[in-house]
C-alpha cells in the first residue's frame, strides 16, 4: 500500500492524509517548505519535509515564511491564501532583462533545432528578404511571406515554452537561473491557463515599443504592462 502523508501548516493545524503526488504538488506550489513538519504513514513519524528524500527535490527554491496551509480536500476546511514571503522581493528591471536575454538565447537554439530540416529554403528566403529591404522598390509580397512564416514558427514555440515552464515550475529556464519566479497577484502558482494568458498579454507589451517593459522601473511593485493585464507578479530571492 502506498504511503500517505500529513503536514503541520503555518497555522499549526494538521492537514492530510494525502498521496505522494499530492504533497509533491503542495511543494511545487510553495505551500510546503523545507522545514515544514511532515508525517509518513509507513514510518509513523514526523520530520522536516527536507528530510524525506522523495520530497526534497520538489521543494521551492525560496521558502515561504511562515508556510501557509495547502489547498485542502473536499472533506476539510478551505485553506487561506499563502502568507507574504519575507525571503522574496519584486524583481527589478535589470534582472528581468537578464532573464529575458537568457530565455531569448535558449529559444533561438530551440528554433534552430526545430527548423533544421528546412535550413536551406528558410535561409534563402531570409537572404531574399534582406535584399528586398535594401532595395528602393522592395517586393512587399516576399517581405510579408517572410514575416508571416517567421511568426508562424516563432510564436507557437515561444507560447509553448512560456506556458510549459511558467505553468509547471513558475519560471522559465532564464528566470530560474537568476532566482526569479512568476506568481499570481495573491502569491499562488500560475497554472498553465494563466501562464498562456500572460504570454499573450506580453504581445501587447511588445506593441508599446518597450514602454510596457520600462514600467517595471517605475511601478511600485515593479510590474510590467503584461503583469498588470494578466494579474501576475515577478519575484526574486533576497540576497543577504
Amino acid at each position: 500500500m502506498a504511503s500517505e502523508y500529513k503536514i503541520i501548516g503555518g497555522d499549526g493545524r494538521e492537514y492530510g492524509p494525502v498521496t505522494l503526488e499530492e504533497i509533491r504538488q503542495w511543494c511545487e506550489d510553495g505551500r510546503v517548505a523545507a522545514g515544514t513538519p511532515v508525517w509518513r504513514s509507513d514510518e509513523q513519524r514526523w520530520q522536516p519535509a527536507g528530510g524525506w528524500d522523495e520530497l526534497k527535490w520538489d521543494l521551492p527554491t525560496f521558502t515561504p515564511a511562515p508556510p501557509a496551509p495547502p489547498p485542502l480536500r473536499s472533506d476539510t476546511v478551505p485553506a487561506s491564501n499563502p502568507a507574504p514571503n519575507a525571503d522574496t522581493a519584486p524583481a527589478g528591471f535589470w534582472i528581468r532583462l537578464g532573464a529575458y536575454i537568457l530565455d531569448w538565447v535558449i529559444l533561438q537554439a530551440l528554433l534552430t533545432l526545430l527548423t533544421l530540416p528546412w535550413t536551406e529554403p528558410l535561409g534563402k528566403l531570409q537572404e531574399a528578404a534582406r535584399t528586398e529591404l535594401q532595395s528602393p522598390s522592395p517586393d512587399y509580397d516576399l517581405l510579408a511571406r517572410f514575416f508571416l512564416i517567421s511568426l508562424a514558427i516563432s510564436l507557437p514555440l515561444a507560447l509553448a515554452y512560456n506556458t510549459f515552464f511558467l505553468g509547471r515550475r513558475g519560471a522559465t529556464p532564464g528566470k530560474q537561473l537568476l532566482g526569479l519566479r512568476v506568481v499570481r497577484e495573491d502569491g499562488t502558482k500560475l497554472g498553465y491557463g494563466q501562464a498562456a494568458a500572460r504570454y499573450l498579454a506580453e504581445l501587447v507589451t511588445l506593441l508599446t515599443f518597450g514602454a510596457g517593459y520600462v514600467m517595471i522601473a517605475f511601478h511600485p511593485e515593479k510590474r510590467a504592462l503584461h503583469d498588470l493585464i494578466a494579474g501576475t507578479r515577478v519575484l526574486q530571492r533576497r540576497m543577504f
